[in-house]
């Protein structure tokens, strides 16, 4: 029976005049408007301009809050009475006081103290040679206030968290383009308004629901791109998309470098984003995402055009899609851990997407806390992203996802072991220190790219959204925590670092239980995952024949298979 399935699926292929031949590696989608052509790069572009300036809010975080120099202004004591300079700074842990007078000649000359906290002062004047205004000067976050702009950057990060998570739901449930669209316009509005606020509650909350709106749009956008290739062209442009995070540290590198004025860091922003959520009225909604919901004549539409931009013309009416099943357009987060196999490769994946998570955001963030610089370290880890993500995007074509990631994840945890063997403060600005960092930094960054691939394959196409999703949603808990590391750096510069190395070998070591996706088709329904064991070893074929599949169509047994499935790509 299995042989007259087979040849029953041969001649539909062949006698069935509107479906044109299959390539070797196509889908139902590429077969009608090729794995790649003018309509493809296009409408990639739009996404990537709508998409990637808003990331820039999350490295931003890193130049809110530089340390500046600082001094009291005016003191009082709790009976309104002013208390005159000069005032008596006891360092009980130093052995060591000071006599403080205010003003900028008097600053200490020690260069780790960037000044002192008089009792009872009531007013705090900050050093503006270099930095015109941040966070910290707006509201006088030193000394007994400096944790709020500990709590205002943690804050941020929960908006990053739930951002990458409600974008998986909105865009599953939908459309891609609009969970695009409606994070775009968002962030615009709140960007320009946090820019203004002259309150501290007020701008952490429209700060947070811009940060939020900022992960919300790329995650949508990421997964939109995934659907819209095939083929190894998939991999170029998916992996291309990744491109987006040094881009954007190096557009807020260069914002406060040049205008060192928090309020115009963030107009800068909203403007390039408004840009984005403008062309978005040129962007169709993805059409993998239509079939997979059954809307095939406006599926056909979208590919109609792209077929004619292409230049291999085809009227909606000659276009036969096959229609899902019953499973595959039906899906929800909860059916990921519902399924035993999936949810223990989600669990692994998600500990990996933290892990990344915070050594990453931990470094960029934390830059001068770690290493003593700010911009020079930044911008070398930044320039440092490129070749790491070609790298990536190289490892991914010829080696595959796994062991890429395994190793780089292991060669970081032992570049921050090593660090904890090199004294610091007796070479040149800690070069070997930073050197090593920067090498974690590279192999961290490589990771991090892998992992949006590797997790978008390996979900299907009714939860793909939500799992790379609620992937970032974890990866950006570890973001939040990540804001933390200056803090326990402060405390003694070995914590993050022996954090970082422990987690980052835990890491590469419990992907083995992940499967290689290299060559496999996507899954198109929750089901298809039974095939694929906890190893990632290819069952016998006789256990995954087409009478073992009763999630099957008709029409997929007599050759119309997931090969032609709104999500199966296969990705040799």
């Amino acid at each position: 029976m299995g042989g007259k399935g087979k040849g029953e699926g041969k001649d539909a292929k062949e006698t069935d005049p509107a479906i044109p031949k299959a390539a070797p590696q196509g889908d139902q989608i590429t077969q009608v408007i090729g794995e790649v052509g003018r309509w493809q790069l296009e409408k990639i572009l739009i996404v990537f301009i709508a998409a990637a300036p808003g990331l820039a809010h999350i490295f931003h975080a890193g130049f809110i809050t530089p340390k500046q120099r600082f001094w009291c202004a005016q003191a009082m004591d709790e009976a309104g009475v002013d208390i005159p300079p000069p005032w008596t700074v006891d360092y009980p842990e130093k052995n060591t006081s000071y006599t403080v007078y205010p003003g900028m000649g008097n600053l200490t000359t020690d260069k780790k103290l960037m000044g002192h906290c008089i009792p009872g002062c009531m007013d705090y004047d900050f050093d503006h040679s270099f930095w015109v205004a941040t966070m910290i000067t707006e509201w006088d976050l030193v000394c007994e206030k400096s944790w709020l702009k500990t709590l205002a950057k943690l804050l941020l990060f929960t908006g990053f968290a739930l951002g990458s998570f409600c974008s998986g739901l909105v865009s599953d449930r939908y459309g891609r383009k609009t969970a695009i669209w409606i994070s775009s316009i968002t962030m615009v509005v709140f960007g320009v308004i946090t820019s203004f606020v002259p309150w501290y509650p007020l701008f952490v909350v429209t700060w947070w629901i811009t940060g939020t709106m900022a992960i919300a749009c790329y995650t949508a956008a990421f997964v939109w791109t995934m659907e819209i290739a095939a083929g190894k062209w998939k991999i170029y442009l998916g992996m291309s998309m990744n491109y987006s995070w040094p881009i954007c540290r190096l557009i807020i590198a260069g914002l406060a470098w040049g205008f060192r004025d928090w309020h115009w860091h963030l107009r800068c922003i909203s403007a390039l984003v408004a840009v984005g959520a403008v062309i978005l009225f040129w962007l169709p909604e993805s059409p993998r995402w239509l079939i997979a919901r059954g809307r095939m004549d406006d599926a056909k539409k979208v590919l109609s055009d792209a077929s004619k931009k292409n230049g291999m013309p085809v009227e909606p009416e000659q276009i036969m899609l096959t229609p899902p099943s019953a499973a595959a357009s039906k899906g929800g987060f909860l059916d990921i851990m519902r399924h035993p196999t999936l949810r223990i490769h989600v669990l692994i994946m998600y500990f990996n997407w933290f892990t990344t998570a915070f050594i990453m955001y931990g470094l960029a963030l934390s830059w001068q806390s770690l290493t003593g610089g700010l911009f020079l370290n930044f911008i070398i880890g930044t320039i440092l992203d490129f070749p790491a993500k070609t790298l990536a995007m190289f490892m991914v074509l010829k080696v595959g996802r796994k062991y890429p990631y395994m190793i780089g994840s292991t060669i970081t945890g032992v570049m921050f072991l090593l660090t904890l063997f090199i004294e610091r403060d007796v070479y040149p600005s800690n070069w070997p220190i930073v050197v090593l960092a920067l090498i974690g930094n590279f192999t961290t960054t490589m990771c991090f790219a892998i992992l949006y691939m590797y997790t978008g394959e390996l979900m299907p196409t009714t939860v793909r959204a939500a799992g790379v999703g609620s992937s970032s949603l974890v990866s950006k808990i570890g973001g939040t925590l990540s804001t933390t590391v200056a803090a326990l750096a402060d405390i003694h510069p070995a914590i993050p670092t022996v954090i970082f190395a422990t987690m980052a070998i835990i890491s590469g070591a419990i992907t083995f239980f992940v499967p290689e996706t290299m060559g496999r088709k996507m899954p198109e329904t929750i089901d298809d995952i039974e095939i694929e064991p906890l190893c990632g070893k290819k069952l016998p074929e006789k256990a995954v024949s087409e009478e073992n599949k009763p999630w099957m169509m008709p029409q997929e047994k007599q050759g119309l298979g997931l090969h032609l499935s709104p999500s199966a790509v296969s990705l040799g």
